[in-house]
């Protein structure tokens, strides 16, 4: 619980009565290589901080496989549509590794709102979020295959080191054997 602590920390200190809390309404959650956490069609309930292993969140389209992210260590996933709107989820959440997380439902979340202290981390998260989602987007319409790979070495390196070719590929939107070029000629 502590790394999750520290994470919020870099935003917002927290006192002993939140800490508390948070520890009393999040649980560690494991999860094996190529499990799933989240499928389409469930709702998602809840928000989730990696403390060991890989998050791949993806989609099937037109019959294929599509990685929009992969999340590695200190970082927190969920699907937010289904999330955020309790929709259901139209993404798949999958473990690439054997994977430790710990999980606030939505319910807990809502809980530990009575503090400032988290609803100062939730938006100051969101506005981080929604600014990379921004930069990432405006990045990857710019560059070509390579400096797409070199700016994704740049922000996600574990991400670069251990998924998969294939997924790694497809987060850049360029194929397998592209990737493999240009890892070559390095």
């Amino acid at each position: 619980m502590e790394q999750l602590i520290d994470y919020i920390e870099k935003f917002e200190k927290l006192d002993p009565e939140a800490i508390f809390e948070l520890k009393r309404l999040a649980t560690v959650e494991t999860y094996t290589k190529n499990q799933h956490i989240l499928e389409p069609g469930q709702r998602c309930n809840k928000i989730w901080f990696i403390k060991t292993g890989m998050v791949r969140k993806y989609h099937i389209h037109d019959g294929k496989d599509v990685t929009v992210w992969i999340h590695t260590e200190n970082e927190i996933f969920t699907s937010l549509q289904s999330y955020s709107q309790q929709c259901q989820a139209n993404e798949y959440l999958q473990a690439c590794e054997d994977t430790e997380a710990i999980g606030i439902s939505r319910q807990n979340s809502e809980k530990l709102a009575r503090f400032p202290q988290f609803v100062t981390f939730s938006n100051a998260l969101m506005e981080k979020e929604f600014a990379n989602i921004d930069r990432h987007t405006r990045e990857f319409n710019q560059k070509d295959a390579k400096g797409k790979y070199e700016y994704l070495r740049l922000i996600a390196p574990e991400m670069v080191k251990r998924a998969k070719l294939g997924y790694v590929a497809s987060v850049m939107g360029i194929s397998q054997e592209t990737l493999s070029r240009i890892r070559k000629a390095k």
